[in-house]
């Protein structure tokens, strides 16, 4: 269907256009869309590349001149960037209405004074899981009385995952002329997640929100007015790292006066010593050993124990003593990082980032980290905000309002059996086949 447009002049200056008033700004010779197709074309984008999506969209339409690939392209990138802008104030504006702001150093400071806010200024609530209920746990497993503290085992908490992915990155010229040019386009995502009480005990329930940026330093912003928004700043807020030092940096710089802790992703640790104690040690049985004496340490919290184990190591089966001594500094870094891992498992709690890792997966991975795919700053930003928002059940209020809720969304799922940890519990491998009881 065709129209014409109307534009009103007044003292040749055009004070109303209804191409760009009343209808969406699209480019030349480009169609007016409705909110269905607008809709269905942002969820199609999210699912294949822009060339079957163009063909799969016209094939529904029964259209032989319908859209082409780059059209698509261009509005999926046109809608993602006004979807970041949108985050972006929105998360401010919330900030704002509880009298703080985000400064230019992403240092949270009050708006009316400019002052950096303090710890205490904001009111906390933090909550814990019962000290008997940890007492018993603890005695269940044998650990000693002062080997813990019952305070650090959060309840009602707001479980924060976080994780950056870069993309292959189109070239902007040549690559005989000019700079190096950068060879990926990094994404932050970010998972939030609050548990709730279920009716059915057969079922998980909990609320859950998913939002990207650029940088990580701009996902934390817009993290922080989400937080705002929600009303979960006075609860215990806990990131899940993969131990990055810039993950580290921000958090501690943006939230470090509320009641927060971070913790090290378990698998990345278990990870970060197989790898490492492989270019450590000659000998693959003699790496294995160590793997059995320091895991089982790790998975208690044990850093001075598996440090010890480090350090007392036969050097004749060491080969790279640099490595032996980078990974006992690794240690001692993330020390504050690593908690009883044992023990929270013990009572229920969380120990991954597997949500934050689970959730880059399903916004830019999926769609992005193809054989033969390579994508613009804009148009990888934009293709993941656009799909946070449906992954979040927010392209409907996006089409229709063009706004977002910002507001968690509840999520039901059947219940899981607990895994079974006798990987952690036993030793590595040392021959085909065969396991070793550690306790043996």
């Amino acid at each position: 269907m065709r129209t014409n447009g109307h534009r009103l002049i007044i003292d040749a200056k055009a004070v109303y256009d209804s191409t760009e008033s009343f209808f969406e700004q699209t480019g030349p010779r480009e169609a007016f869309k409705s909110d269905l197709f607008r809709e269905l074309m942002l969820w199609i984008a999210t699912l294949t590349s822009f060339r079957d999506g163009a063909r799969l969209l016209n094939r529904m339409r029964r259209a032989k001149d319908g859209i082409i690939e780059t059209t698509l392209r261009n509005c999926v990138e046109r809608e993602g960037a006004k979807i970041i802008q949108c985050m972006e104030g929105l998360a401010a504006g919330a900030a704002e209405k509880e009298g703080l702001c985000v400064d230019a150093r992403a240092t949270v400071t009050w708006e009316r004074t400019g002052e950096a806010v303090a710890k205490g200024d904001i009111p906390t609530s933090p909550a814990h899981v019962d000290e008997q209920a940890v007492h018993a746990a603890a005695a269940r497993l044998g650990l000693d009385a002062g080997s813990y503290d019952p305070a650090d085992y959060e309840l009602c908490s707001v479980n924060i995952s976080s994780d950056e992915v870069g993309v292959r990155r189109q070239t902007d010229c040549r690559p005989r002329t000019g700079e190096p040019q950068l060879k990926r386009v990094q994404n932050s995502v970010v998972h939030v997640e609050v548990a709730n009480e279920a009716d059915d005990p057969g079922m998980a329930s909990s609320s859950s929100y998913i939002l990207t940026s650029p940088s990580v330093a701009g996902a934390f912003k817009v993290l922080f007015g989400f937080l705002c928004a929600n009303g979960l700043l006075e609860k215990t807020l806990v990131f899940f790292v993969d131990g990055a030092k810039n993950l580290n940096g921000a958090i501690g710089a943006l939230y470090g006066f509320l009641d927060m802790k971070v913790i090290l992703d378990w698998y990345h640790l278990r990870k970060k010593m197989e790898e490492t104690l492989s270019t450590v040690c000659n000998n693959t049985r003699y790496r294995n050993g160590m793997l059995q004496k320091t895991m089982p340490l790790l998975w208690r919290g044990d850093i001075d124990g598996a440090v010890a184990a480090l350090l007392s190591m036969d050097m004749g089966m060491v080969k790279d003593k640099g490595r032996l001594d980078y990974l006992v500094g690794y240690l001692g870094r993330v020390r504050a990082n690593v908690p009883n891992y044992m023990l929270r498992d013990a009572l229920g709690l969380r120990n991954s980032s597997n949500r934050g890792e689970k959730a880059n997966d399903l916004v830019v991975a999926e769609r992005q980290k193809h054989n033969g795919m390579s994508w613009s700053d804009a148009g990888s930003t934009a293709l993941a905000a656009v799909s946070a928002v449906q992954q979040n059940d927010e392209l409907d209020n996006w089409v229709s309002h063009g706004t977002l809720s910002l507001q968690l969304v509840e999520r039901t799922t059947p219940k899981r059996e607990k895994r079974d940890r006798r990987r952690t519990e036993t030793s590595y491998s040392n021959s085909r086949g065969k396991v070793v009881d550690v306790a043996a």
